[in-house]
């Protein structure tokens, strides 16, 4: 009797602890920043478009896949809906349980697994940001049946409260952060407002490898030496169960090495040879390491850093984009549907990033202002030309027709405009617009100015056009 008093209380006490820290938790107060919780805002995000809409590609993988990729451009170059899940620091064991729960709310023509994630590194294993890194992206899913099964499959024992408790794991910040708890309980600690369209971008970096860095590289040689890559069962097994997952719903699965510097990694094709092992044979790869494309990925394209993990910069994205829409279409010939050609598709990518590259604006638009429609001159089919105001300068884009022979604008275009201001000026410019090397959408060829300082337009006027080189 003794005994099962002694039971009783012990799972009364229990009880209240879990009461406890379920109430703490619902109270928010051990909250991180909302406002740089990627991951949550990632997953929040999910759920709202795959309400209303369907995803064409859904992407996974960890931070490299982020800043590499920007879904908002891919969609655009795709004419399709694009959506990225993926957490920093995390393991391809990881992906494969996020693309699990992916795949219950969309059904995707294909799924792009970023291969970074593939490597020695157990997921129970890690610890210090790493491990952070898994709890956030672990607590921002949503299913909880999916959380549950995968739990013993992410954390070690010791870690399972820890996965499913804010305070748990965050209990520290009383000492490390106080004023993150004030605010939680004030209830100032709120997600990020986002007025554009949120498909799982995360843009951190905006600058390229400054020539002091570059300089290092030669001085110091490479960051990473793909001699010393290897993979372990558990990861290997990983790859191997969303193989078949995918083949189990009939969806094509694309495996995706985006590139760092080609100064940083020495040796990579011992790296390239295990990496194509483990994917195995019948399965589509785009390596964009090797073979490397020296005039697209320019040191612009990657972060500052010789750091052993280094990111691509939003210019890098771009030009990655639409590597990966073209082998997505023209390589592999995967049957996309064409969500350009509706309304609603359109309405809902309008402005964004990508869109004037491979569409035309509206013809009421009174900010992004059509130059000049589709025209003929000297041989050169221009479906249209189109002004964009960014905050502080603006943009000329000019798509012209595919079927245009390319030597006749090999050189470049020189644009002559007429731009009237608000404020009643009447400003006469030439504007260069050339190719830019990686920039490349799948239904015309394009052109873009540099960078003008003129902003406050009304409308914009062509008043005539040469080639650059005659």
């Amino acid at each position: 009797m003794a005994m099962k008093r002694l039971y009783l209380k012990a799972v009364l006490f229990m009880a209240i602890i879990g009461a406890v820290i379920v109430s703490v938790d619902r109270s928010g107060m051990f909250n991180p920043d909302m406002a740089n919780f990627h991951e949550k805002l990632q997953w929040d995000s999910f759920y709202d478009f795959t309400r209303s809409n369907e995803v064409d590609v859904l992407l996974v993988g960890n931070s490299h896949l982020y800043t590499g990729i920007n879904p908002n451009h891919l969609s655009c170059a795709l004419g399709a809906n694009c959506f990225i899940l993926a957490s920093p620091g995390t393991t391809i064991t990881d992906s494969y349980h996020a693309l699990k729960e992916g795949l219950t709310r969309c059904d995707p023509k294909v799924v792009v697994v970023e291969t970074y994630g593939i490597s020695s590194t157990r997921v129970r294993d890690l610890t210090g940001g790493d491990l952070t890194s898994q709890f956030r992206s672990f607590s921002s899913r949503k299913n909880i049946l999916k959380k549950l099964v995968s739990t013993p499959v992410l954390f070690s024992p010791d870690n399972y409260l820890s996965a499913w408790s804010s305070s748990v794991r965050g209990h520290d910040m009383i000492f490390r952060d106080p004023d993150q708890i004030k605010k939680n309980l004030e209830g100032k600690n709120l997600p990020a407002k986002k007025d554009d369209l949120e498909l799982g971008r995360f843009t951190r970096f905006v600058t390229g490898i400054t020539e002091t860095t570059d300089k290092e590289y030669d001085e110091k040689g490479a960051v990473v030496d793909g001699n010393g890559f290897k993979v372990n069962r558990e990861n290997f097994d990983s790859v191997r169960k969303i193989q078949r997952l995918c083949d189990r719903k009939g969806i094509r699965v694309v495996f995706l090495t985006l590139p760092m510097y080609h100064k940083h990694v020495e040796n990579y094709s011992s790296w390239h040879t295990i990496i194509s092992r483990v994917i195995g044979l019948g399965y589509d790869y785009l390596d964009l390491q090797e073979p490397y494309d020296y005039d697209v990925f320019t040191k612009e394209c990657f972060e500052n850093t010789r750091d052993s993990n280094q990111h691509m910069t939003a210019q890098g994205a771009l030009k990655a984009d639409y590597k990966l829409a073209s082998f997505l279409v023209d390589m592999i010939k995967v049957n996309l549907p064409h969500r350009y050609q509706s309304e609603d598709w359109r309405r809902l990518f309008y402005g964004e990033a990508g869109f004037f590259e491979n569409y035309s604006p509206d013809q009421n638009d009174n900010i992004n202002l059509l130059i000049s429609g589709k025209t003929n001159a000297g041989g050169i089919g221009l479906l249209d030309c189109v002004f964009v105001p960014y905050d502080k300068n603006s943009q000329v884009f000019m798509r012209i027709d595919k079927r245009t022979d390319p030597s006749l604008f090999s050189k470049g275009l020189e644009l002559y405009a007429i731009f009237e201001t608000k404020d009643g000026q009447t400003l006469y410019f030439k504007v260069p617009m050339s190719m830019i090397k990686g920039m490349e959408p799948l239904r015309n060829h394009l052109l873009l100015s540099p960078l003008l300082s003129v902003t406050g337009v009304k409308s914009v006027s062509l008043s005539g056009m040469s080639r650059l080189g005659d």
